[in-house]
């Protein structure tokens, strides 16, 4: 009986909808499965597409009607019969970006028009959460909505959200023209039968949804899943086989999980859509065995591949997402040159197989004959050692990661030929729905564009962290900006609101159609976004003291600048519309009156070639000479040689010094960097510039606050901050760092680093060990109380008894004066009474000296060499934490490295 009777449903996608001349969606297939479950299928072309109103007024009629899909409500619940539930959706409001409206509850709509279709279920949630019926303006249909948005006549649209973005993508041009401003309920989708269908008809069609849910094949997913997965990201996406191969810093395999920048960006879009995934489901194969799979329908996703002609009609494609240099490597001792690709039919040359690299080769003349084939990089690097071919033909990045893994000296081997410069791309088998890919590439353009509280990209991060900043080829002048921002500011001043509008949508010629990198933006005064041709996202985003990705907070001096000078440019780092990777970039500015009374600052920039590098880069310059790699003890004893000088000479003289590039507190890779408590630079002798910013809200690439981290870690008595930062001595890549950082007195800070620390370390173990620094303020402590219940005398001559009760092993207390004379050391009796201010360790640190400053602002940490009668006084690295007793008087205690090496 399911064949008589008559189906309507209307445009709602994913759920059902018309595309291309072809109804497709969840409850269009489900229908499908569902009636040929029954006995007799009901086809796509049986189906009436028809607008909402029309299609509840039918089931309302009677005559044997299904209308799908129907939000199942207690207002509803008596006008039909219902099977189901098909899914369950959500009911939000949009509204345009630049309107900047925050909706945090209901009492928030009040005086807010809202788009509503006729008949739909968002009209009785709205009233139930208190909207006035006068606020409600129906429409007949999505279209004549989101015209209203636009002219202004309605400031709200309730829709489902994913029905939404697909509207508006079509009307717009871009999902993402109008934001989420409120969430209504969460709402189930049913069919519903119209009163007169036999309830024998509507339990067999329910008996049949429940089977389809409920049977499995043989990988354990039902039917429902199945059709689900075609329609619903979150869900297909997991159910498909992610494939890469060994080629870092892309992807590789890591201490534990696949890892590499494509990987990082695989789970960042698992997170935007809400994908049960992670980087533990990522296999690594072969590349040739990964095509194969591809090729084979096999619901497959491959990365990191090139995409080329010979590809293209072979897979779909998402990306790019970033962008490798391939070249030729060859040993240092082989004194190879290549002038030309006619050159290269003189050498063996290995490439993976199957990889773009036989293609690049191939097109420059390099016949068959010359190129040996290999499994995987290390096969190749293996075959390059052992002279079974001269050159190698991999990525920069992948190459040199092989080298640093396997190579016996990784330093043997130079770049010899560039191949090319390609994109990067995720492939996926052409069995896989053109839906899901297409969410997959709005989730990764969302990777890109969508910023967090700092004002930077998940994107943004994971290259930075991986590959630094490179250099983008310019292709326009400067005076072209300025032009472009001249035309943009008089367009403004003549009509502000017509203008935003036009840059908003991205026309010409506020962005160029022929070079995307050439585009405008306006911020109002308050540094909100209020106009972005190349990224409406952005649009109705604050970004006062937000930052690029290196910390630096550019567009608070855009605002300075226009303030103070009416127009400038500056510096910092951003990603390009068209190449992937992160580029320098330096932008004109411009302070500009609307036509709606407002100021407005409008803006245009230009990426800077490798040439004007030095011009633009927003790290140390100079860099420091970074001949020599220090250790952490070096490290440690660098930092307290510093904070000795600082208490001997004063701030003043001692931020003049720190400052100062060739000054005797830069030593190598070493320079010392201060910061007050509330993250104001005060030393930074490589980055001048930043001096008397505030960078408390900057983060590194993992968004780790560090600068908050110093003052934290200073505030507990000092000690190791670990975090990203880019090494100005190879090519301002980024790696981890290590600091040392102490607290001068109570209003600021000092600290140095060092470049890719070693992992186990027993001073960077010990000195962030929190139960070891833990123990020996909780010793002290207690000394101090013992000596505040028994007095002075009574306490020193405890600490002095070797068989007393603060003498446990080689953990003792020691007590001296401010002047640097001994009162307690129980097992160097004959120095009591002794001035040993001036001992220093093998370092050259001034220990007992750097004790009695910690004592005076309150008491710290300290690492130096001292004699453990644990080894027969045998001179050790030591930590001790110091604390005050009073005025006259202080005590410390501390633990041996060794000690604790031996107790692990």
């Amino acid at each position: 009986m399911s064949a008589d009777l008559a189906y309507y449903t209307e445009q709602l996608p994913p759920y059902n909808y018309m595309e291309n001349g072809t109804l497709k969606g969840i409850s269009v297939d489900l229908l499908e499965v569902v009636t040929d479950k029954m006995g007799k299928k009901v086809s796509r072309e049986e189906i009436n597409l028809v607008s909402w109103t029309e299609g509840y007024q039918a089931a309302l009629a009677g005559n044997g009607t299904v209308l799908f899909s129907t939000a199942r409500t207690p207002e509803r619940e008596q006008s039909f019969k219902w099977a189901g539930p098909i899914y369950t959706d959500k009911e939000v409001l949009f509204a345009r970006r630049y309107r900047g409206i925050t909706i945090e509850s209901p009492e928030d709509l009040e005086g807010y028009r809202i788009g509503v279709i006729a008949d739909d279920v968002a009209i009785q949630q709205l009233l139930d959460i208190g909207v006035d019926q006068s606020q409600l303006v129906p429409g007949s249909n999505v279209s004549a909505i989101i015209a209203g948005l636009e002219s202004g006549e309605i400031d709200l649209w309730a829709c489902p959200e994913a029905a939404g973005r697909y509207f508006t993508e079509e009307v717009t041009g871009n999902a993402y023209s109008y934001t989420v401003v409120y969430q209504l309920e969460t709402r189930d989708l049913y069919y519903a039968f119209s009163k007169d269908v036999p309830d024998s008809v509507v339990q067999s069609f329910q008996q049949a949804i429940d089977a389809v849910k409920q049977e499995k094949d043989a990988k354990g997913v039902s039917t429902y899943e199945r059709i689900l997965g075609r329609h619903i990201p979150s869900i297909g996406l997991a159910q498909l086989n992610y494939l890469t191969e060994e080629w870092a810093p892309f992807n590789y395999q890591g201490e534990e999980n696949v890892t590499g920048i494509s990987v990082e960006i695989l789970e960042t879009v698992f997170k935007n859509i809400g994908v049960n995934r992670s980087r533990e489901d990522v296999r690594i194969v072969p590349l040739a065995e990964g095509f194969q799979a591809a090729q084979n329908n096999t619901s497959t996703v491959l990365f990191s591949i090139v995409r080329t002609p010979e590809r293209d009609p072979l897979y779909r494609w998402a990306g790019p997402f970033a962008r490798a240099s391939f070249v030729l490597y060859a040993p240092v001792s082989s004194n190879i040159t290549i002038s030309s690709p006619e050159d290269l039919n003189q050498y063996r040359i290995g490439a993976v197989e199957a990889s773009i690299e036989n293609d690049l080769l191939a097109s420059q003349g390099v016949g068959a004959s010359q190129i040996v084939n290999g499994k995987t990089p290390e096969d190749l690097l293996r075959m390059l050692e052992e002279g079974q071919i001269d050159m190698w033909a991999t990525g920069d990045f992948a190459g040199r990661h092989q080298m640093l893994q396997t190579a016996a000296d990784p330093n043997a081997y130079e770049i010899v030929y560039t191949l090319s410069e390609d994109d990067l791309y995720y492939i996926f088998s052409r069995d896989v729905p053109d839906t899901l890919v297409s969410a997959f590439q709005q989730a990764l353009d969302n990777v890109r564009d969508q910023r967090d509280e700092q004002g930077v990209s998940d994107y943004e991060r994971i290259i930075y962290r991986n590959l630094g900043v490179g250099c983008a080829q310019q292709t326009f002048t400067d005076d072209v900006v300025v032009e472009l921002v001249n035309i943009t500011a008089a367009a403004i001043e003549k009509n502000a609101s017509y203008t935003f509008q036009r840059i908003n949508a991205g026309e010409a010629p506020y962005l160029n159609p022929e070079d995307p990198g050439l585009y405008a933006f306006v911020y109002d005064m308050n540094l909100t976004m209020v106009a972005h041709a190349d990224n409406i996202q952005l649009v109705g985003t604050n970004f006062k003291g937000k930052t690029d990705v290196t910390g630096k907070p550019f567009r608070d001096e855009i605002l300075e600048g226009a303030l103070k000078n009416g127009t400038g440019w500056v510096d910092y780092v951003y990603l390009h519309p068209t190449q992937s990777n992160l580029y320098y970039k330096t932008t004109y500015y411009r302070l500009a009156q609307g036509s709606d009374g407002n100021s407005y600052i409008v803006c245009s920039g230009n990426y800077k070639d490798c040439q004007n590098q030095s011009e633009v880069t927003p790290t140390p310059k100079p860099t420091p000479d970074t001949s020599s790699t220090a250790s952490p003890e070096e490290l440690v004893a660098f930092v307290e040689k510093a904070f000795e000088y600082a208490h001997v000479n004063g701030q003043e003289a001692a931020l003049l010094e720190f400052n100062n590039q060739t000054g005797k507190f830069v030593e190598g890779e070493l320079y010392i960097f201060a910061y007050d408590i509330n993250g104001t630079t005060l030393a930074l002798p490589f980055q001048p510039e930043i001096i008397g910013t505030n960078r408390w809200n900057v983060t590194d690439a993992n968004g780790t606050a560090y600068i908050q981290d110093f003052v934290a870690t200073t505030q507990s008595g000092g000690g190791f901050v670990r975090y990203l930062y880019p090494d100005p001595s190879d090519n301002f890549i980024v790696k981890q760092k290590l600091s040392y950082v102490m607290m001068v007195d109570q209003d600021w800070l000092i600290g140095a680093g060092i470049y890719d620390p070693p992992e186990n370390s027993p001073i960077v173990i010990a000195g962030t060990d929190p139960e070891v620094r833990d123990g020996l303020k909780s010793f002290v402590g207690e000394a101090i109380a013992y000596a505040g219940t028994n007095g002075k005398d009574a306490a020193i001559a405890e600490f002095n008894d070797l068989n007393g009760t603060f003498v446990r092993d080689n953990l003792y207390v020691y007590a001296f004066d401010y002047d640097g004379t001994t009162l307690a050391l129980p097992y160097q009796p004959d120095l009591i009474g002794k001035d040993l201010s001036g001992l220093q360790d093998p370092y050259g640190v001034n220990y007992t000296q750097v004790e009695i400053f910690l004592a005076q602002q309150g008491g710290g940490f300290i690492f130096y060499h001292y004699y453990n009668p644990a080894r027969n006084m045998a001179l050790e690295p030591k930590m001790s934490y110091v604390q005050p007793v009073d005025e006259t008087w202080w005590l410390g205690a501390g633990v041996y490295i060794e000690d604790l090496n031996l107790a692990t």
